[in-house]
């Protein structure tokens, strides 16, 4: 029988390794393939999954009116979420790519308000708004202004619409979860956007065989594909089910946290003041954010 603090313990651990995704992308951004990477990493992902759910007795099928949710998730979790994280890391760095993640929570509230109609407390308002001014020191480096003209980098618009895919992922696995187990869904998810990557990687054969070659490369993609998607992924969901949407959100606090002392030890990057004063007030907006909802 599992101990009430395993959720817990299991979030912060899948944090961590989370927080390592765009440092691994970082070190992999030389082979200039995000197709063939994101490919192979959810390759392994879903062998990984597909084993767990034999080892439980669970069938890999599921329910044909389910598979066009399968497909969405994806699309938009596995797909388009890992090709543009693979992208941006070509153009900015790991630690500005963890802040904005963080934002993540931010943009599933935006999601609920605009297109599930869910109004948010007064207290979720200012919160949105406190961590949106954040993101935008992070993403101008400290000068908001500029943005009117358009100075914000690629790399950090890549890691934006990246954030903005996984929140979407984060709502549209919601009701699937009421008919499936965390597992289930994970795999389901991991195996269509492996399938809709499979096309693309082709195109990029040449740096496939580059990166099947590269024991180093291989050895980061079986880490991003067992421990940070399949592992992380499947920890995530679980605490949906077991702990709710709202304190499981919260967890994703740590990832920036974790994301800026591994890009300075692995990477050699230093935060630079923007990037603090940008990371605390998101922080500081998400803590507003989950202190309210747990109340409501």
């Amino acid at each position: 029988m599992s101990s009430p603090y395993t959720p817990h313990f299991k979030l912060v651990l899948g944090t961590f390794f989370w927080a390592l995704t765009p440092v691994c992308g970082k070190l992999l951004a030389d082979f200039d393939a995000p197709y063939a990477l994101a490919f192979l990493r959810f390759l392994i992902a879903t062998t990984a999954l597909g084993l767990a759910l034999r080892m439980r007795a669970q069938p890999l099928g599921a329910p044909m009116r389910d598979l066009p949710g399968f497909l969405l998730l994806g699309a938009t979790g596995v797909w388009l979420h890992n090709v543009l994280v693979f992208m941006a890391m070509a153009h900015t760095e790991a630690n500005r790519a963890n802040v904005i993640f963080s934002s993540i929570t931010l943009m599933v509230v935006l999601i609920d308000l605009v297109w599930l109609r869910r109004r948010p407390a007064a207290s979720a308002v200012g919160a949105i708004g406190l961590g949106i001014l954040g993101t935008l020191l992070v993403v101008s480096n400290g000068s908001p202004a500029q943005l009117l003209s358009g100075a914000i980098g690629k790399g950090d618009v890549l890691i934006l619409l990246s954030a903005a895919s996984w929140a979407v992922y984060s709502v549209l696995g919601r009701p699937l979860l009421e008919r499936h187990s965390p597992l289930t869904l994970t795999f389901h998810a991991s195996l269509w956007g492996t399938l809709l990557l499979l096309p693309f990687a082709l195109g990029e054969f040449q740096a496939l065989t580059a990166i099947l070659l590269d024991a180093r490369a291989l050895a980061m993609l079986v880490f991003l594909g067992v421990v940070n998607s399949a592992v992380g992924f499947l920890w995530y969901y679980e605490a949906v089910a077991a702990l709710g949407a709202t304190v499981t959100s919260a967890y994703i606090n740590l990832v920036p946290i974790f994301g800026i002392g591994l890009s300075a030890l692995v990477l050699g990057e230093m935060p630079t003041p923007a990037l603090l004063v940008g990371g605390g007030l998101v922080l500081a907006a998400l803590a507003i954010l989950n202190r309210g909802q747990s109340r409501a």
